[in-house]
């Protein structure tokens, strides 16, 4: 429940955030590369309380101290107990040899040295590399040897050398000085501001949940997943999987929590986060879920072998617990690690002298169909696991698929009645379709939903109200945090009538009806076809009088089109698709001059075929293509068909809609520019395959911003930081602009997305200078253009919600469209603000976040205005996305940036393989594409 507030006190609180007239002074005062300051708070639009998903928290503490901590793994010992259960000790070590440490065996060793420390004085970990203490450490013996048992029971010891490396001090109180006045020391104007205060008391509000790694999972730095035993009413939780079809996984709710340094506080931001994990439970109830039990010749079932395929890659490095019996007939468990279904490939791969065997027929095998040798009285012959079992333990085994629990070289066969899969165990997955659906329904909660579990669920599994936080000096209010927003005014959009005539439309809730309206500018399209692909064999297909439809409804969207060129080839397989005939169809559409193909898909079709036909008509034959579903053509006729129509426009250089009202410094010889950078997923990067990061920019043309072309290029693998080629890409982007209007741009507003807080500083030093060189090339001396950088972030977990009934979207729960805020969750120092322009359908909106790196345009025009300006023009910006009859969550320049970025990843068809993606593209296979010439000027990508 949400508490009450008293609406004067809030007010009168944030007129304590306001700016002083020293702020023009500091701005002069800055070093060259420093963020500019805020000029000013905004003011216009009209007032409305909201709650934010913050806490506020206090810290009494002035220093802390971290310590880098390297842990060794040492050679395996016997102990003198070979049955008996050992406890983990700390000693001196002596000589010997040492590995690094990762995963599971670290956290243990940081457990022990966590404990340890914990009698001398306060600390925290991560449970990695690092310790934070309340005092400096008493060192008597450095390094340490830590020694563990192992988990498998055998009655090894693993021997550990943990080395304490030299302090850092943490100058908590610089941070709480900076937090009051707002000014920075001459090294202190990096941002963010204090980031190794802010990691140190990150690490100690996260020692807590990470504690129980049995109860809570640890996902990255900032995620816990409340799973285990005391937290029944925390976990909250769905299957992903389908009965018999999908993965063993499943979506969890967590929290996110980070520490945010504000305008004379601290705050604590705290976020619903949902993450992907692998079922738990017995291991045959995960192969009855599947169907797969009573294993087969599944050389011949290929569908059977295909589900064991995802199965096991889903499976692979999980941890399970093993129940079996030892000499004694005592029943014990161990922990262990699945290395994968056995496969009879990996099994004959072995040379070895009486090397498992696996019977002919079989691609993955059941305890029936794998022989091993079994010596027993100085005898020794070949049994199956199951006979083994039987004999044994008097088990009769199930044909579910048998399980490798020790390596290629030395297998452990273990049958799935044995077996119990750990939960918690957090997988990183490319969600299919029908996944990402369910996981959906999971994350998407209401406002109210997600605010109610912020104060309940989230307090309890992030342990904010643990008595040791009260021990380090910090305290956590149990309150969210009131902070003051403004509903910017709606702009108005204008058409033209079925006249002809200027038509202005108001939006209600973020969105608007195209409904008897034409497009401003209509493109002509002199000459089109359709390609029809049947994906099943019942599937209904668009006819004569279907395309007759849709071509009249395109018409009367205004779109200027002849009638349709017949293509010779009245439909395709999907085996076309990968085969000639799909590109015989483009070959002859480029002899006819063909502009547009409207692909017309039965079903919906895997991202191979889609890339398929985009890589034929962006990259090789320089032909627009629209892929549709003929269900959609059929059943929502002309509302459809608008849609379409409004994509086609713009590929064809049309305007669908603008603004009724110029915004005034787009009028002035004003270019913006947005771009964007992708990085491969789901892709080993080794030496030899190092596949490419991907580079998308759009840059407008026309004060009446309809038009972006891109352009698109690929850099070195996972590097955020643009190379050389921005130099020639931002160069292009000003000579299309001087194309188009015969000057160049006096001022150019750049919006960079996807960059970290971490990386903003890398962006003046590294990406500047390469768009001033572009300029350099083509401006006259001291003729440059006045340039402002924009961050967006969509990425973050920031959220508000509606204090008041009237500023609530009641459909949704969510604050309405057009919310902006600056102040209460963000600093003086820096210019930045929260923007929630659309209005989200489900769940709980996100804001986007914008940061200003650079500013030469605003300050300078609009003087104490400029924040009012720069707020009003990005919030008009999210209007004029072209495709959409409705405000975007993020301004277009970046929106269509990333765009761009995802159609360059179907241009590479192993760029982005999922678990489940095969590709099999022809000619096309493995290329770079580059981007035909026919389309390279225009909007291909939509």
């Amino acid at each position: 429940m949400l508490h009450s507030f008293n609406a004067d006190d809030l007010s009168s609180q944030m007129q304590q955030t306001t700016l002083g007239p020293e702020s023009k002074a500091l701005q002069s005062q800055l070093p060259t590369q420093a963020f500019p300051l805020r000029p000013a708070f905004g003011n216009q639009g009209n007032p409305v309380l909201l709650w934010a998903n913050y806490y506020t928290m206090t810290v009494k503490a002035s220093s802390l101290w971290k310590y880098p901590i390297k842990v060794e793994e040492r050679s395996k010992k016997q102990t003198k107990d070979e049955g008996s259960s050992k406890q983990p000790r700390i000693k001196a070590p002596g000589a010997g040899t040492a590995q690094e440490v990762k995963g599971r065996k670290l956290h243990l060793v940081m457990e022990q040295v966590y404990k340890f420390f914990s009698a001398q004085t306060l600390v925290a970990t991560e449970f990695k590399s690092q310790l934070v203490t309340s005092q400096q450490l008493e060192l008597e013996t450095n390094p340490m040897l830590v020694t563990l048992p192992t988990e498998d029971g055998t009655g090894k010891e693993i021997e550990f050398v943990v080395s304490i490396l030299k302090p850092t001090e943490i100058r908590i109180g610089d941070l709480l000085e900076y937090m009051l006045t707002q000014k920075s020391k001459p090294y202190q104007f990096n941002f963010p501001p204090f980031p190794e205060c802010v990691d140190a008391l990150n690490m100690i509000l996260g020692t807590q949940p990470r504690a129980s790694p049995q109860k809570i999972t640890a996902v990255g730095s900032s995620r816990f997943f409340p799973f285990g035993d005391g937290f029944e009413q925390e976990k909250a939780g769905i299957s992903l999987a389908g009965q018999g079809r999908g993965r063993p996984l499943e979506g969890l709710r967590g929290f996110f929590q980070s520490v945010r340094v504000s305008t004379g506080r601290l705050l604590l931001n705290v976020n619903v986060t949902c993450g992907v994990f692998r079922a738990s439970g017995s291991m045959t109830g995960i192969f009855r879920q599947f169907n797969a039990g009573g294993i087969t010749n599944n050389d011949a079932d290929q569908r059977y072998r295909s589900m064991l395929t995802n199965l096991t890659k889903t499976l692979s490095k999980a941890r399970v617990r093993v129940t079996f019996m030892i000499g004694n007939g005592k029943k014990v468990e161990r922990t262990k690690t699945i290395h994968n279904l056995v496969m009879a490939h990996e099994v004959r791969r072995s040379k070895d002298k009486n090397s498992p065997r696996v019977a002919n027929g079989f691609y993955f095998a059941g305890p029936k169909q794998v022989s091993f040798f079994l010596e027993e009285d100085g005898k020794g012959r070949y049994i199956t696991v199951a006979d083994h079992f039987k004999n044994r333990y008097g088990m009769t085994l199930e044909d579910y698929p048998l399980l490798n629990l020790g390596s290629p070289a030395m297998p452990v066969f273990f049958p799935a009645e044995l077996i119990t899969m750990i939960p918690g165990q957090s997988i990183k997955a490319k969600l299919m379709q029908d996944e990402t659906t369910k996981m959906l329904s999971l994350a998407c909660q209401r406002p109210d939903v997600n605010a109610t579990a912020i104060l309940t669920a989230g307090r309890t599994t992030l342990g904010l109200d643990n008595e040791v936080l009260s021990q380090w000096g910090m305290g956590i209010n149990n309150k969210l945090l009131a902070v003051q927003g403004r509903e910017l005014q709606v702009p108005r959009i204008k058409y033209l009538s079925l006249e002809k005539k200027p038509a202005f439309i108001t939006p209600q809730k973020g969105s608007w009806n195209f409904r008897d309206r034409l497009v401003t500018r209509g493109a002509t399209i002199p000459t089109w076809s359709v390609l029809q692909i049947k994906l099943y064999s019942q599937a209904q297909m668009l006819n004569e009088q279907d395309i007759k439809n849709f071509e009249k409804n395109l018409r009367n969207a205004g779109i200027l089109l002849q009638r349709p060129v017949q293509c010779p080839f009245p439909e395709f397989s999907v085996h076309d698709v990968h085969g000639p005939k799909l590109e015989e169809a483009f070959e002859w559409a480029k002899q006819q001059g063909v502009r547009f193909f409207l692909v017309v898909f039965s079903g919906r079709a895997d991202t191979s075929v889609y890339g398929r036909v985009k890589i034929l008509g962006d990259c090789l034959y320089g032909i627009h293509t629209s892929c549709v579903l003929s269900e959609n053509v059929l059943k929502k006729g002309p509302s459809f068909a608008a849609n379409v129509a409004l994509k086609w426009n713009l590929k064809a250089g049309g305007a669908n809609h603008i603004l009724a009202d110029n915004i005034r410094l787009l009028s002035e010889n004003t270019m913006v520019v947005g771009y964007d950078v992708t990085h491969p997923t789901n892709m080993p990067v080794t030496e030899k395959n190092r596949p490419p990061s991907l580079v998308g920019m759009v840059a407008s043309i026309a004060p009446d911003l309809a038009q972006w072309p891109a352009t698109v290029w690929e850099q070195s693998t996972r590097q955020e930081m643009l190379d050389d080629t921005l130099i020639e890409a931002f160069q292009s982007r000003l000579e299309l602009w001087r194309k188009h209007n015969k000057v160049l741009p006096e001022r150019i507003i750049i919006f960079r997305d996807g960059v970290s807080e971490g990386q903003f500083q890398q962006v003046l030093e590294q990406e500047l200078p390469k768009m001033r060189s572009a300029c350099q090339k083509l401006y006259k001396r001291n003729q440059d253009p006045k340039i402002t950088i924009i961050v967006s972030v969509k990425r973050h977990n920031t959220r508000f919600y509606p204090a008041q009934p009237e500023n609530t979207d009641q459909s949704t729960g969510n604050i309405r469209p057009g919310t902006v805020v600056d102040r209460g969750v963000t600093q003086t120092r820096f210019w930045d603000f929260y923007l929630t322009a659309h209005s989200a359908l489900k769940g709980t909106a996100r804001p986007a976040h914008y940061t200003v790196l650079l500013d030469e345009i605003f300050r300078d025009k609009y003087q104490d205005q400029a924040a009012n300006n720069l707020e009003s023009l990005t919030h008009e910006l999210c209007y004029l996305f072209g495709r959409a009859t409705k405000a975007v969550s993020i301004c277009p320049p970046a929106y269509y940036a990333d765009i761009v970025c995802e159609r360059a990843r179907y241009h590479r068809p192993n760029y982005d393989l999922s678990d489940t993606d095969s590709v099999s593209s022809g000619s096309t296979r493995g290329q770079a594409m580059e981007i035909h010439p026919n389309l390279r000027d225009t909007m291909y990508y939509l």
